[in-house]
């Protein structure tokens, strides 16, 4: 019997492991209702988000981070979570630029070192272009125009490996 149990007891763990959390806990796959239940501050998306984006079905308006107001966006594919992306205007690319490395120190210390790094810096603009993978998750981390920042939790899709 104390078999059975521990038997109960692994596989409601590799049940929970399999649901990989996107952004604050919510994991891909959830429905929109489920998002909902697990972050109430997400309601349904503006029509003006819509129509950019017809897979943004949820949104956060304004979510303070790392000393910047971000949009999220919760993005789904046929009615289950893939990504959440979080959207800031910087107002200037120092800030921009700011906000960038105060977000790359959390992400190094909850995912470790990223996967790639790109960073470039002229007179117009500054590009920041980092990646992180965890278990099934991707984190994107980028400046875009100059002061634009872009966080992205997305799920990674396994790749089928070449048949020669």
């Amino acid at each position: 019997m104390k078999r059975f149990f521990i038997g109960i007891a692994l596989l409601c763990v590799c049940a929970l492991a399999s649901a990989q959390a996107l952004w604050r806990g919510v994991p891909a796959g959830a429905s929109p209702a489920e998002v909902q239940a697990l972050i109430p501050e997400a309601l349904p998306a503006p029509a003006e988000l819509l129509a950019r984006d017809g897979r943004a079905l949820l949104a956060i308006p304004r979510f303070e981070l790392a000393g910047a107001d971000f949009a999220v966006s919760f993005l789904f594919e046929r009615e289950r979570l893939a990504s959440v992306l979080l959207l800031a205007d910087a107002g200037s690319a120092e800030q921009a630029r700011d906000v960038a490395q105060n977000l790359t120190a959390s992400l190094r210390a909850r995912y470790g070192l990223e996967l790639s790094s790109k960073s470039r810096k002229d007179a117009l603009t500054v590009a920041i272009d980092r990646q992180w993978s965890y278990r099934r998750t991707s984190v994107r981390l980028q400046v875009l125009e100059g002061r634009t920042v872009s966080l992205r939790y997305a799920v990674e899709v396994p790749r089928q490996s070449d048949r020669l």
